[in-house]
C-alpha cells in the first residue's frame, strides 16, 4: 500500500486544512489535462487514493495503525471510488474533468470504503492455522436516522442552490480555450441535500464509525506482510452501494526460540561436550511438541542437525519445511579436580595436550 502521506507531501502530523490544501494544488499540477507527461494519470488517481485516506478521520486512524506495506493491489483504486468532489473548491479544468467526475452521478449508490489493519500473529498460530476475532470500526449508516442525517422530525430536501447537483459549474473562454470550472456548492457543502433539523446522534452527516467483531480464518503457513482479504466486511456502501471490503496485513512476532525462513525453521541448541564427542540421542523442541534427533560423535560446534517435516507449513504446497538445529558446543565452566586430570589426559591425533586449546592456539 502506498503511503499517502508521502503522496501528498505531508507530515503525519499535518492538519486536516493542510492534507486539503496539499491534495488541491496536487490535482492542479497532476492532472492529465494540464499535465503531459505518460504516468500523470498514474499519479493523479494515486493523489485522489491519497486523500480518500486522509481525510476521513477514522481512514486515516486506521493508516496510521498499520505500517505502509502490502495492501489492495495496484490499480484498485479508480474515478469511481472518490467521494470528496466537494473539496475540490476553486479548481478549474478543461472538459475532462467534468467528464471524470461528472460519470459519478451525484447521490447514486457508491462502494464502501475499503479498511485495512495489520493483526499480529504468534508463530505457533500461524503454525497450526487459528480463528482470530478482531473488532474493525467501520462507518455505518446511523441507525438513528436511517443514514438521511435528519432527526424525527427534521426533513431531507434538495438544495435550491445546485438542483440537488451538490455542484455548480461556470464555463468560460480564454483565447480559443474553453475552460470549466466545477465548483462544490458552499449551500450544501457538495451533498446536494439541506437538512433541516439534523440528527443528534451523527450531526446530519448520516454516517458514523463503530467497532464490529469479524472472525478472521488464518491459513496454516501465512507468510510475514502477507495480506489477507475479507470480501464486504469494510464499510457500507452509500444509498445501497456494496460494502467495502476489509485487508487485514500479517504481522509475526519475532520467537524466543525459532527464526524462520520460508518454510523451515532454524534454532540453536546447546550440547554438552561429551555428548558432542561421543555421540548420542539430543532431544529437540519443536511447535508441536519435544522430538530426538542423532547427534553423531565427533560433532563440532556449527554443525547444523536437520529434522525433515519439523517445520512451518508451506503455505499452498503439501508438506512442511525442515527444522535445521544448529550444535553450538557448551564448554563446562565449572570442573572437579577428576574432570580436569581426565581433559588433561586428552590428546589430539598429533599427540598434543589438549590444554593448548581444540585450535592448536
Amino acid at each position: 500500500m502506498q503511503d499517502s502521506y508521502e503522496v501528498l507531501g505531508v507530515s503525519r502530523n499535518a492538519t486536516p486544512n493542510e492534507i486539503k490544501t496539499a491534495f488541491r494544488k496536487l490535482v492542479q499540477q497532476y492532472h492529465p489535462d494540464v499535465n503531459p507527461s505518460s504516468d500523470a494519470e498514474q499519479k493523479f488517481l494515486a493523489i485522489l487514493e491519497a486523500y480518500e485516506v486522509l481525510s476521513d478521520p477514522d481512514r486515516r486512524m486506521s493508516f496510521d495503525r498499520s505500517a505502509p506495506g502490502p495492501g489492495p493491489s495496484p490499480g484498485s483504486f479508480n474515478i469511481d471510488d472518490f467521494t470528496h468532489i466537494d473539496d475540490l473548491d476553486d479548481l478549474f479544468a478543461g472538459e475532462t474533468l467534468e467528464t471524470i467526475f461528472g460519470k459519478r452521478g451525484r447521490g447514486g449508490p457508491a462502494k464502501g470504503r475499503d479498511l485495512r489493519f495489520d493483526i499480529e500473529l504468534s508463530l505457533e498460530e500461524v503454525y497450526c492455522g487459528a480463528n482470530r476475532h478482531v473488532m474493525a470500526p467501520r462507518t455505518v449508516a446511523c441507525p438513528d436516522c436511517g443514514g438521511s442525517g435528519a432527526a424525527p422530525n427534521g426533513r431531507v430536501r434538495p438544495c435550491p442552490v445546485c438542483n440537488g447537483l451538490g455542484q455548480l459549474k461556470n464555463v468560460s473562454a480564454r483565447g480559443t480555450s474553453k475552460f470549466v470550472m466545477i465548483d462544490s456548492c458552499t449551500r450544501c457543502r457538495g451533498t446536494g441535500k439541506i437538512i433541516e433539523g439534523e440528527c443528534p446522534a451523527c450531526a446530519g452527516r448520516g454516517r458514523r464509525s463503530e467497532p464490529r467483531p469479524v472472525t478472521v480464518v488464518i491459513p496454516a503457513g501465512v507468510e510475514d506482510g502477507a495480506v489477507l482479504r475479507l470480501p464486504d466486511e469494510g464499510s457500507e456502501g452509500l444509498l445501497g452501494g456494496p460494502k467495502g471490503d476489509l485487508y487485514l496485513v500479517v504481522r509475526i512476532r519475532p520467537h524466543p526460540v525459532f527464526r524462520r525462513e520460508g518454510a523451515d525453521l532454524h534454532c540453536e541448541l546447546p550440547v554438552s561436550f561429551a555428548l558432542a564427542a561421543l555421540g548420542g540421542v539430543l532431544r529437540v523442541p519443536t511447535l508441536d511438541g519435544m522430538a530426538e534427533v542423532a547427534v553423531p560423535p565427533g560433532t563440532q560446534t556449527g554443525t547444523i542437525l536437520r529434522l525433515a517435516g519439523r517445520g512451518m507449513p508451506d503455505h499452498g504446497v503439501p508438506g512442511r519445511g525442515d527444522l535445521r538445529v544448529t550444535v553450538v558446543l557448551k564448554t563446562p565452566d565449572k570442573l572437579t579436580e577428576r574432570q580436569k586430570g581426565l581433559l588433561a589426559g586428552l590428546e589430539d591425533p598429533a599427540g598434543e595436550p589438549a590444554r593448548r586449546g581444540w585450535w592448536g592456539t
